[in-house]
């Protein structure tokens, strides 16, 4: 830092002017892209960095995008060396130099004033297809990276002049080139618009104080930021997260285990005892690993009130195995890592981190059940008329649910925790760019997890060929298919799961001529076959493509929600009269309002079960992160006096959207419950890896 010392009005002033620098480039790149998952879908971000590659500015859209470019700019430097020069722009989309995965192409620049760097420039854009053995290069095939898309490291322009040959060797190599174009375009237009920018006020309030600004805020942020750490309870959390199927024809089950311990002002999270790495594209790298770590310590410790940028790395430390899904050693293929174990250690350290929050007295409100726990990602793709490949990645996973909070019930469909500003597309929009009609978009009725306070609801989405006679997908679902990882806390229960279907042989068109705004699968009839979560196939005329991201994770024990919130839940769609009851323990009467005798015999003689339970789980152990409480929580009994009973039961237990391949009851996972012997209360139900075994509660019923 220079000797310059700045006053806090200037300083919030050329702060704030960097920040709206940054945003232009968000704007520059929704004005000339046209892809609809980045118009619309916000598929990109955007970055200011100190000369030395430090993040000082961080873009409002997918988080993980700009929290690896530290990394990849500082791999630039190093690579580059001298060959530097004004108006140069890199082209990057490696993982092992700090892209999150090959489609995610990040473009950066240094911006030169008076002869010397002054900063970096840099945006991400998720690319629609960039080769590889599957189309949309998530390469659901692929065992190594050499049979993924090209891992590039490029100059696009050099000394302020588009070299045109490396432009097309890039575009080229795209199954759809024009988007593949505009993209790339509109990227080096950003990175245009911000050297303009940077310029204009270097001139103004020149360069050293610039320099001294960036410097301060990240110097600044990390002081807050340790400062927030420091009031956080000290201790150890853990938690265990799954991953269902890691290829196309795989069910091998896969593990992030992940153990937190704040000390002080640190906090240090370990990977240890992850699965080794996978044979799959879904490898994590120690880049993206640390960018899904940190992801929910920006949304939940930082919030709005701290910066989000390098600072976070002085307090902040991970250790992932050499060799494991969270730090796959090359040439592991990681073409799926954003979306695969990167997705994960997202969903892991959100449990632990809230875990920890829901310890402290200041910030428990801040605690939040699993939110946005898989990204059902789809990849659809069919010949135009004029031969080439039409189509792209679906947005619709961002309609997922959040989790509930200490105070409120989770937000439905509401995106994810890695991007603040998360869209899902119009449907009109997509089927302009999609050989798809859809069907319906629409809410998905218990779908949020049960709790004192439900999770979020997600949607159900169904379409089908529209205007061309085949479709191929390729389904790259993080996981969600056998088990849902939508954890709850204290007591709540998982949200539904993240599952692609296909309806064959329907007959669609015949009942859309009917009943052309029908909104239920079952009427298209057909056979649905519920598909593991990496797959790939053809659609024909006639056949439905249908998927659901996850919903949100409850919190609190279901039996302690207002009977009242339940009653209207009922009356808006948002659950059924079977989860009322099956649930929630409510009785309701034939006009909608709540019968408060049934009601209480109901759920005094529910919690009556769970206080009698036998303790037949002993080797299992919770995997929710929730925190044992030193007394219970409803009836005040100290733990040390009554031990806690621990039990089992199906997934479908927590709701009809659980484990749909098996009809609710997964052959590898169970709910373990653990309830208070004096009342009976639930303090925390967990999705665990478990055998079959005698479950004492009942399946969900979905009823007629």
């Amino acid at each position: 830092m220079s000797s310059l010392v700045l006053d806090p009005i200037t300083f919030e002033v050329i702060k704030h002017r960097l920040w709206q620098i940054n945003d232009e480039q968000g704007i520059a790149i929704r004005s000339i892209s046209t892809s609809t998952i980045v118009v619309e879908g916000n598929d990109f971000n955007v970055g200011l960095f100190a000369a030395n590659g430090d993040l000082a500015v961080a873009g409002p859209y997918v988080t993980s995008h700009v929290t690896t470019m530290d990394a990849l700019i500082k791999n630039v430097i190093e690579t580059a060396g001298d060959d530097v020069e004004d108006g140069d722009i890199f082209l990057c989309n490696d993982p092992y130099m700090g892209a999150l995965h090959q489609n995610d192409v990040a473009v950066v620049s240094p911006i030169f004033v008076d002869g010397q760097i002054l900063l970096w420039a840099g945006n991400v854009v998720h690319h629609a297809d960039l080769a590889g053995i599957d189309e949309g290069s998530f390469c659901v095939n692929a065992t190594s990276v050499f049979q993924e898309a090209p891992r590039y490291f490029l100059k696009v322009v050099r000394a302020g002049v588009l070299c045109r040959d490396v432009e097309r060797t890039f575009i080229t190599n795209s199954r759809t080139p024009e988007m593949v174009a505009m993209d790339l375009r509109a990227q080096i237009g950003a990175i245009n618009v911000a050297v303009k920018r940077v310029r204009e006020l270097s001139d103004t309030y020149g360069a050293g104080v610039v320099r001294d600004v960036m410097t301060q805020t990240i110097a600044y942020s990390g002081e807050l930021l340790r400062e927030r750490i420091g009031e956080l309870p000290d201790g150890t959390w853990s938690t265990e997260v799954f991953m269902d199927g890691d290829r196309v024809g795989s069910d091998e089950i896969l593990t992030v285990k992940l153990t937190l311990t704040k000390s002080g002002e640190t906090l240090h999270f370990d990977y240890a005892g992850s699965s080794p790495q996978s044979a799959g594209a879904v490898n994590a790298t120690d880049y993206s690993t640390y960018a899904g770590t940190t992801t929910p310590v920006y949304a939940f410790l930082c919030g709005s009130e701290i910066d989000w940028n390098s600072s976070i790395r002085k307090s902040v430390t991970v250790d992932a195995p050499s060799g494991s899904v969270v730090n796959a050693n090359y040439p592991a293929a990681v073409s799926i890592c954003s979306i695969g174990f990167t997705w994960l250690t997202a969903v892991a350290a959100t449990r632990v981190i809230a875990a920890m929050l829901s310890e402290s007295e200041k910030y428990r409100n801040r605690a939040c059940a699993s939110w946005g726990v898989a990204c059902c990602g789809n990849n659809v793709f069919s010949q135009g008329s004029d031969g080439e490949l039409i189509g792209g990645l679906l947005s619709d996973h961002r309609g997922a649910g959040a989790g509930a909070r200490a105070n409120q019930d989770g937000i439905d469909h509401a995106g994810t925790v890695f991007s603040p500003l998360s869209y899902m597309s119009n449907v009109e929009s997509q089927e302009l760019k999609f050989p798809f009609l859809y069907l319906f978009r629409k809410r998905l009725v218990d779908s949020g997890g049960p709790g004192r306070f439900r999770g979020g609801m997600t949607i159900l989405a169904a379409m089908t060929p529209f205007g061309t006679e085949s479709v191929t997908w390729k389904s790259q679902n993080t996981a969600g298919s056998d088990q849902s990882n939508a954890a709850g806390l204290e007591g709540g229960y998982p949200g539904a799961g993240s599952q692609v279907s296909v309806v064959r042989n329907t007959d669609v068109w015949q009942t859309l001529s009917q009943h052309p705004t029908g909104t239920d699968i079952g009427a298209f009839g057909g056979e649905v076959i519920h598909l593991e979560t990496k797959s790939e196939g053809v659609l024909r005329r006639g056949d439905v493509f249908v998927f659901h991201p996850p919903g949100g994770g409850g919190f609190g024990d279901p039996l302690d929600r207002d009977p009242e919130d339940v009653a209207a839940d009922v009356r808006d769609g948002v659950i059924s009269l079977e989860a009322a009851v099956h649930n929630y323990a409510v009785g309701l009467s034939t006009d909608g309002s709540v019968d408060y005798v049934e009601t209480a015999e109901q759920r005094n003689a529910r919690r009556q079960i769970s206080a009698t339970q036998p303790d037949t789980s002993e080797a299992l152990r919770s995997t929710s992160g929730t925190p044992t409480p030193t007394k219970c929580p409803r009836c005040g009994r100290a733990t040390e006096i009554g031990k806690p009973t621990r039990w089992t039961s199906p997934l479908s237990a927590a709701g009809p959207w659980l484990a749909e391949r098996w009809q609710g009851n997964s052959p590898n996972f169970k709910l373990l419950h653990t309830s208070c012997t004096a009342c009976g209360s639930e303090w925390d139900v967990c999705e665990v890896a478990a055998p079959d075994d005698t479950s004492p509660l009942p399946a969900f019923s979905k009823g007629a």
